[in-house]
């Protein structure tokens, strides 16, 4: 959401930016009785553009350490230019209505009252250093600009405050959906079969023994599904894709027979949340279907974006399969989850081959 938000505003400033390119090569557009020397303005244009570019890269990679900084600095250098105009009813003094709108859509109270303050201090500077008369006009400007910062930036705080609302209710309804389908399936199932087994014990053991071996298996999907939830839960906002995978796929890593091998470079952009979920999904039976069927010596995971898709291949040097022969519940069900999540499943497998399984997301547009 920051990402977005600073990424609007930035959209607007380069919208302005050819205006005031022209305000800069063409001193009669400026009205009468504005500076010719340009020297001073060129200077500060100069420093705008490397400011803007700047702001825009650190912006596009997702570096947003800075963006607090931005809004101070905004009002810092249009009322740098205010100065070199000596006029303060130029129209360039609407321009302070965009740090102050991102201040309000996205600053706490305390910096909100800083930036607003220093609005207030750089254009009474301006005006006394102009030597202006103070006017009911000047005043007017002043508190327009506030006014229309507060409401742009109010209407901001609460399309976003709606927007995280909206998306906390996708989530919880997601995850609820995960344990009636994921936790719950595997308990309800697995009393079932203890019970089987109960009644098995003195016919016929061998089948009660089996089936306890089988329902041990059960309890560990359910242990792995309930640890993937709660790191759900607790993993910070932010970060990369592949960092986020790396902690879930640790959680269960320690447990697999073979060698695995991650290629999880940092810096993977995110997926909607039901992609990600569907990835780790394909992640997770892979492995398991590695361990458990393919008797694999190593597997390995790697993740690569290219063309606006990100793709996952899991490659194992186990027994194969015939996939045309073997699309049963399993691979179906998957096959399933990932086609809802708006991906591509394919399974490319043969007797005695290995197996290699590729999934592809669609990135999420800028």
């Amino acid at each position: 959401m920051e990402r977005r938000l600073q990424l609007i505003i930035l959209a607007h400033i380069w919208a302005l930016a050819p205006v005031a390119l022209l305000w800069l090569r063409l001193p009669a557009w400026r009205g009468a009785g504005a500076p010719q020397d340009v020297r001073a303005i060129e200077l500060l244009a100069l420093i705008d553009a490397v400011y803007l570019l700047t702001r825009t890269w650190l912006a596009l990679a997702g570096r947003l350490g800075t963006a607090p900084l931005w809004p101070y600095i905004d009002v810092a250098l249009v009322t740098a230019t205010l100065l070199v105009l000596r006029n303060p009813a130029d129209p360039l003094a609407t321009l302070y209505l965009i740090p102050l709108a991102s201040a309000v859509a996205s600053l706490r109270t305390r910096r909100l009252a800083a930036v607003t303050g220093l609005v207030g201090a750089g254009y009474l500077g301006v005006i006394l250093s102009a030597g202006t008369p103070w006017t009911i006009g000047l005043a007017y400007r002043l508190i327009f600009l506030m006014l229309m910062a507060s409401l742009y930036g109010g209407i901001i705080r609460v399309v976003a405050d709606y927007a995280r609302t909206a998306e906390r209710a996708e989530y919880q309804t997601a995850l609820a959906r995960e344990i009636h389908d994921g936790i719950q399936h595997h308990l309800v199932t697995m009393g079932a079969r203890l019970e089987l087994a109960r009644r098995l014990v003195r016919e016929a053991p061998g089948r009660a023994e089996s089936i306890v071996a089988e329902e041990r298996e059960a309890l560990r999907a359910a242990s792995d599904e309930l640890r993937y939830l709660v790191r759900r839960l607790r993993a910070p906002a932010g970060g990369d894709l592949g960092t986020a995978l790396r902690s879930q796929i640790a959680a269960t890593a320690e447990r697999w027979p073979f060698a695995l091998e991650l290629d999880l470079p940092e810096g993977l952009p995110r997926l909607a949340a039901g992609a990600e979920h569907a990835l780790l999904r394909v992640i997770q039976e892979s492995l398991t279907n590695a361990a458990k069927h393919a008797r694999a010596a190593s597997v390995e995971v790697a993740l690569t974006h290219a063309g606006g898709t990100l793709r996952c291949r899991i490659r194992d040097d186990g027994a194969g399969f015939d996939p045309a022969s073997a699309d049963g519940d399993g691979l179906a069900g998957l096959r399933e989850r990932v086609r809802e999540a708006g991906g591509t499943l394919e399974v490319t497998s043969r007797p005695g081959a290995g197996t290699t399984v590729t999934a592809a997301f669609p990135l999420p547009r800028r």
